[in-house]
């Protein structure tokens, strides 16, 4: 999502005030590189989007994260956010847009993040014969989920900690599915997005005498294409963690 030309400089104003970095919560200090200022959110910047994952990450802290294997890298604020966060020696990142990949790559140096692996499409075949140690996955592939996470194909998920944005809109039944694929295995919590979020960047945008620096707000800031209509969406999540 790209800020429209009219915010243009109040957004520089804004990322001069935060110092050309995440301003809050886990990714704090986190700088943005030139070449993502125009598809990052008001959000991102503000280190609030997504907050309600906020105490996932927290409780992770102490888990001892090495390896990180991302399933839709998008541009890159979770791939660099989190690397950031558990200083992994190892992050994994699918993207199938393979224009974002040299954006996903911008964020390492000015971060001195180790260095990331990037591929195209996950598949079957290649969870099938994947070798690499992973500790925690984070997906976010549109409905693929369904394929892409499975305990008993891909046995190497068995131990290890995922966090899922689910896609119900594009796949009936998909979240009794993962969670009786994962039941076993696996502690499984729902998270839903906090619609409290938008309180609080507004209160932040406020306290920087920017309060007409404009963003989607909840609950349009989700959507997709259904049938060739606008359907507006919200956020569902989903944190397994193994039972040994």
């Amino acid at each position: 999502m790209k800020f429209s030309k009219k915010n243009t400089h109040k957004l520089q104003v804004l990322l001069e005030m935060v110092g050309n970095s995440v301003y809050y919560g886990p990714f704090t200090g986190l700088k943005i590189p030139d070449s993502l200022i125009p598809h990052l959110t008001i959000p991102e910047v503000l280190g609030l989007y997504e907050s309600c994952l906020f105490n996932v990450w927290s409780k992770l802290l102490s888990k001892n994260i090495k390896n990180i294997l991302v399933v839709g890298g998008h541009y890159g604020y979770y791939s660099a956010g989190l690397s950031y966060f558990y200083q992994p020696d190892q992050v994994y990142i699918f993207e199938t847009d393979i224009t974002c990949h040299h954006l996903i790559l911008d964020w390492i140096e000015p971060n001195n993040l180790n260095n990331f692996h990037i591929y195209e499409s996950a598949t079957e075949q290649i969870f099938k014969g994947w070798e690499n140690e992973v500790d925690l996955i984070i997906c976010d592939c549109e409905g693929e989920e369904m394929i892409l996470l499975d305990p008993i194909q891909f046995p190497w998920q068995q131990q290890t900690k995922i966090v899922i944005e689910l896609h119900p809109f594009y796949r009936e039944n998909l979240t009794g599915t993962i969670s009786k694929k994962f039941s076993k295995t696996h502690h499984l919590e729902l998270i839903y997005d906090d619609f409290e979020e938008d309180k609080k960047i507004q209160q932040v945008l406020s306290g920087l005498d920017l309060d007409n620096l404009n963003y989607i707000k909840h609950p349009k800031h989700r959507w997709i294409i259904k049938e060739g209509k606008k359907i507006y969406t919200s956020g569902i999540f989903m944190f397994l963690e193994p039972k040994l």
